[in-house]
C-alpha cells in the first residue's frame, strides 16, 4: 500500500463509527410538549382536550395529535371519555382511594409470590431501583416517577402472572401519572426522593431473604398517600 491509499484509508476509518442523528418525530415532539403543559400546570387536570385546538397551537396536524393522545393516554397523562371526548386525567380522593383499595392487595400479593418462587428474577426491579437512586440523588422528579413505575412494572412481570400485570397496569399508570403531576407541583425534595428509594431497596432485599412480612411493611409505606393533602389542598 504506498502513502496515497494509506492516507485514503485513514480517512476513510471514521466513518464506520458515525451513525445517523436521531431527530424526534412530529409525535414524540407534541407528546413532549402535551406532557410538559400538564406537568407545569398550563394544561389542568380534567381540562378538556381537542384535536384541533392543539393542533393549531402546535402547528401539526391533527392525525399527529391523535397519535401523541393515544400515547398520553397509556402514559396515564390523558383519559377519554364516550363520546369521543380527552380530558386531562384528573382523580378525586374517592377515586384514589378506590385504586388503592384494589391495588394495595394485588402488589402484597405480589410480594408473596416473589418470596414463594425461588426461580424469580429480580433483574428489572434491580435495575429500576439503580436509575430511580440516580434519579433521587440529581432531584430529577420526572426520571424518579418513571423508574418507580418501571420498578413495580418488573415486580408484576417477575410472579409470571399476566392477569395480575394487567389488571395492576391500567390501575397504576393512571394514578402515577397523576400523583407526578400533583406533587410535582409542591416539589419534591432530594431527600424525600431518597426516602421512597430505600424503601424499595428494602423491598428487594427482604424479597430475597424471604422475609414476605418486611417486605409488605415497606411496600405499604411506599405507597403512602400523604400527597392526597395536597389534593385537598
Amino acid at each position: 500500500m504506498d502513502s496515497r491509499e494509506g492516507q485514503a484509508a485513514a480517512l476513510e476509518a471514521p466513518a464506520s463509527i458515525l451513525t445517523a442523528i436521531k431527530r424526534p418525530s412530529a409525535k414524540e415532539a407534541v407528546v413532549q410538549q402535551i406532557r410538559k403543559a400538564i406537568i407545569q400546570g398550563e394544561l389542568k387536570p380534567g381540562q378538556r382536550l381537542t384535536e384541533p385546538r392543539l393542533a393549531g397551537a402546535l402547528g401539526v396536524g391533527q392525525a399527529t395529535v391523535r397519535e401523541a393522545l393515544i400515547e398520553l393516554e397509556h402514559m396515564g397523562f390523558i383519559q377519554r371519555r364516550k363520546p369521543r371526548k380527552t380530558f386531562v386525567t384528573k382523580l378525586t380522593v374517592e377515586e384514589v382511594e378506590q385504586i388503592y383499595a384494589v391495588r394495595v392487595p394485588l402488589e402484597l400479593a405480589a410480594l408473596d409470590m416473589l418470596v414463594a418462587d425461588p426461580h424469580r428474577s429480580l433483574a428489572q426491579c434491580e435495575e429500576s431501583y439503580r436509575a430511580m437512586r440516580e434519579a433521587a440523588c440529581q432531584g430529577n422528579m420526572s426520571d424518579y416517577a418513571a423508574r418507580d413505575l418501571d420498578f413495580h412494572r418488573g415486580l408484576w412481570a417477575a410472579t409470571g402472572n399476566p392477569y395480575l400485570a394487567d389488571v395492576l397496569e391500567g390501575l397504576v399508570t393512571r394514578l402515577f401519572a397523576f400523583v407526578f403531576v400533583v406533587t410535582h407541583q409542591s416539589h419534591c425534595t432530594v431527600a424525600e426522593l431518597m426516602e421512597g428509594t430505600e424503601q424499595h431497596e428494602k423491598i428487594l432485599e427482604s424479597i430475597r431473604a424471604g422475609d414476605a412480612q418486611t417486605a409488605k411493611q415497606f411496600m405499604t409505606a411506599s405507597m403512602d398517600r400523604g400527597w392526597l393533602r395536597d389534593l385537598n389542598a
